[in-house]
């Protein structure tokens, strides 16, 4: 039976969301209030892109979850994944000129492999056609990413001259990564396999145990090299101008990088222009923008304040913000600005347009075993990244994970946060995904940060099988499994996968693989291959890249939403001064930046290898 047909996602009727996928819901309704009417489900639309609040608080005497307000204090970590900097660098803009690089080569796998089908991509690129065929690069600089196509050269010496601005938000590093297209996928290589098989890690090439995270499949892309500098973002920095070597391959790039500090102009919505929609909900809609000063594209995240007063929203709205503007993570989405008008709260995050991993579930059914695991280890580091901040995520699953450019993982919609959640800290409102809802939520008995390891756990299982462990088309039957059914496997499925997945489904959280924190659960054998320092530095290729054309491609959103004429629209809300007043720490400009959590610390100016 097919994922399509068997894979019903509805809506819960603890809210009557406006989603069109997976809903999530947040109520103080109790489990003893759950009817035992069997309910009709609907199946879920295809992917939309999921900044978009779910409407989680339909339900009359709904009250709100206090959260704090947005603070620098409320993150004060107990524990860091490496070394922590505080940046005091203005906004400002990054100009990246790429002028030509020397010395490339291809990996010597397809080199050695398919020497005549490689010699004969040696040439002089004159046309548009062959031009195909000389390398690209994609420059990214706080998860803003930008695709450059060599103009003129060969492999071994591509030719740009192009010039990319960014927009500063904090202190980051620029790296870049190289590509040449594969031409008819005519490169093979033993460790191959196709997306979307060989779950079980045994009959298909490339998805066993012992397969490498560093192995890619042969109708991709080939992965040249890479290279990153920390660029100096001081006003009288100066140019940087040099030749950097390509770690992970051949050859050397010339880049020259500047910085200019803003005047401090504030944002306003007519700072962007609008491109396309790329999601709706009940509190406002997603627009892709482009960013007039410096054409960068973003997703602007538009919420009405009359609508999030009235519903309750006020403190998780705030969440999120804050959670996105104090953390910084390569797999989590950035917050890149925020700002307000009497009417409504705009957030302006990177527009990451590879889609959501629920599209691509959707398309594909299941993952292979090594996608699955590639995929579980950067979600485990970004979790960890949050816990290490206090904050329990209470709401993964696919549609709030998006694939960037490259096919890394950027997680999203921090609508469902939970803040200043220690160690033992208990909380106890009734929210998420019914899927994934553990089952101390379902008792009620409160829940503390390894409710994250069972929702990980219930995500893992969905990638590598197709539905969540305990599905079912009835809410309360699902609920029931939850609670009471054992765990059942494929009998293909692999042997560590099961003992990883055993114990983060673990009833008892007490017991659940992740309780004494995210190491243990990094110590698996199922990781055993994974050299997290690598990983966190995204130096592993991703087991799949997206096909995505351009910076502004949305081929990988909902056409009911892209097709839509995008527009601020007017609204004649009346706000007290009151109400007001909670929108007064909004306004983000990035002259207050956060610590940064989960990346390597190089000093200005420096070159990493």
């Amino acid at each position: 039976m097919s994922w399509k047909l068997t894979k019903k996602l509805r809506e819960t009727h603890l809210s009557s969301s406006l989603s069109s996928s997976r809903s999530s819901s947040t109520s103080t309704i109790t489990p003893q209030t759950y009817s035992a009417e069997p309910e009709k489900n609907e199946k879920s639309k295809s992917h939309h892109y999921h900044f978009i609040h779910s409407n989680k608080h339909d339900d009359s005497n709904h009250q709100a979850e206090p959260a704090a307000a947005p603070s620098k204090g409320s993150f004060s970590p107990s524990h860091r994944q490496t070394l922590s900097i505080t940046s005091t660098v203005r906004p400002g803009l990054l100009s990246v000129t790429i002028h030509e690089a020397t010395g490339l080569s291809l990996p010597p796998s397809y080199t050695h492999a398919h020497h005549g089908q490689s010699n004969a991509l040696q040439f002089s690129t004159t046309n548009a056609r062959s031009r195909r065929y000389l390398p690209y690069l994609v420059l990214e600089f706080d998860k803003t990413q930008v695709i450059m196509d060599a103009y003129s050269g060969t492999i071994e010496a591509p030719k740009w001259e192009q010039t990319a601005n960014f927009d500063v938000s904090r202190d980051e590093t620029l790296t870049l990564s190289l590509y040449v297209r594969n031409p008819g996928a005519f490169f093979t290589s033993s460790a191959s396999s196709a997306p979307g098989t060989g779950a079980n890690g045994s009959s298909t090439p490339g998805s066993g145990a012992s397969t490498s995270l560093d192995r890619k499949r042969s109708d991709e892309d080939i992965l040249l090299g890479s290279c990153k500098v920390a660029p100096k973002l001081e006003a009288r920095a100066g140019k940087f101008d040099e030749w950097l070597a390509v770690s992970w391959g051949s050859g050397k790039v010339h880049i020259a990088v500047s910085f200019k500090p803003n005047q401090n102009a504030p944002l306003t919505i007519d700072s962007f222009e609008l491109l396309k929609v790329v999601g709706k909900g009940s509190f406002g809609k997603v627009m892709q923008v482009r960013k007039k000063d410096t054409s960068r594209i973003y997703a602007l995240k538009t919420i009405r304040k009359a609508h999030i007063v009235s519903r309750s929203e006020v403190n998780h709205t705030l969440a999120e913000r804050t959670v996105l503007a104090q953390i910084d993570n390569p797999f989590i989405v950035p917050l890149k600005f925020s700002f307000q008008s009497p009417e409504k709260l705009y957030l302006v995050l990177a527009f990451v347009n590879g889609g959501e991993l629920f599209h691509h579930l959707q398309r594909e059914g299941k993952f292979d075993l090594n996608r699955s695991r590639f995929y579980t280890a950067e979600l485990l580091c970004a979790l960890e990244c949050l816990h290490g901040f206090n904050v329990i995520y209470r709401d993964l699953k696919p549609e709030n994970i998006l694939l960037d450019y490259t096919g890394h993982i950027a997680l999203c919609d921090f609508g469902l946060c939970k803040l200043n959640m220690t160690e033992d800290d208990k909380t106890n409102t009734f929210c998420g995904t019914p899927e994934y809802l553990a089952p101390e939520l379902l008792l009620g008995q409160g829940y503390t940060k390894t409710v994250d390891w069972w929702t990980l756990g219930v995500l893992l299982y969905e990638m590598l099988t197709g539905l969540p462990p305990f599905y079912d088309e009835n809410t309360n039957e699902m609920y029931r499994k939850i609670l009471q059914d054992p765990l059942r496997f494929p009998d293909d499925m692999d042997k560590d996968a099961k003992s990883l997945l055993t114990g983060l489904l673990n009833r008892d959280p007490k017991q659940r693989l992740g309780a004494n924190g995210p190491a243990e659960i990094k110590e698996h054998k199922f990781f055993a291959e994974i050299d997290w320092k690598k990983l966190l530095g995204k130096r592993y290729p991703s087991p799949f890249k997206p096909s995505v054309a351009s910076a502004t491609d949305t081929s990988n959103f909902d056409k009911e939403f892209t097709s839509e004429v995008p527009t601020d629209s007017v609204v004649d809300d009346y706000l007290s001064e009151s109400v007001q007043r909670q929108f007064g720490g909004w306004t983000y400009s990035d002259t207050r930046l956060g610590s940064t959590v989960g990346r390597e610390g190089p000093g200005p100016g420096s070159v990493i290898g």
